[in-house]
């Protein structure tokens, strides 16, 4: 899943640091909360696959309830 964010410069000042072994800046987990609007949030394929196979059983019961006839002619079937 990809959604575009803004954090607060003085934020990643307080959780990142420059390593000197690692020769490169070190940031720990930024624990804000970030609003996003689900509009601005992108689904790669394999989030949407993750979340199919979480919530197959419920997908169905929605696909049957409300998308019934659609769903039998993609399968190739009629609807009784």
């Amino acid at each position: 899943m990809r959604a575009n964010i803004k954090i607060k410069y003085r934020d990643i000042e307080e959780i990142c640091y420059y390593d000197d072994v690692e020769k490169g800046v070190i940031c720990d987990d930024y624990e804000g909360e970030i609003e996003v609007n689900p509009e601005d949030v992108t689904f790669y394929r394999f989030d949407l696959e993750e979340i199919v196979d979480d919530y197959l059983d419920d997908i169905i019961d929605i696909l049957l309830k409300n998308h019934r006839d659609a769903l039998l002619k993609k399968l190739g079937l009629t609807s009784s």
